[in-house]
């Protein structure tokens, strides 16, 4: 199971990057607003890609601590409910009174 970790790290990583770039990108340069991943993906988008990061970085922790792999499973998708948690509540917000956002 450790490829599958190792891959999800990975994917999850680069997912994660790209958000930044293209959400930095859609802000700086004009004409580019279409770019703005909050705006195409919304939290869903936000959560999927914490949660394919959160899940391969919990199991590769479980599994190089000497967990079993039923354990380290376990610890993976543990890490992926806490990385979706992180992304929802510490993520991207608007003000509920006039839409702006913060």
């Amino acid at each position: 199971m450790i490829p599958v970790y190792a891959v999800c790290v990975v994917l999850g990583f680069v997912g994660a990057l790209l958000w930044v770039v293209a959400g930095l990108t859609s802000s700086s340069v004009e004409g580019k607003a279409g770019l703005d991943p909050e705006a195409r993906l919304g939290a869903s988008g936000r959560g999927i890609v914490s949660g394919v990061l959160g899940f391969g970085l919990g199991g590769m922790s479980a599994s190089f601590a000497g967990w079993g792999t039923g354990l380290a499973l376990v610890g993976a998708v543990g890490g992926a409910g806490l990385a979706i948690a992180v992304a929802r509540y510490l993520g991207f917000e608007e003000d509920e009174a006039d839409g702006a956002v913060d």
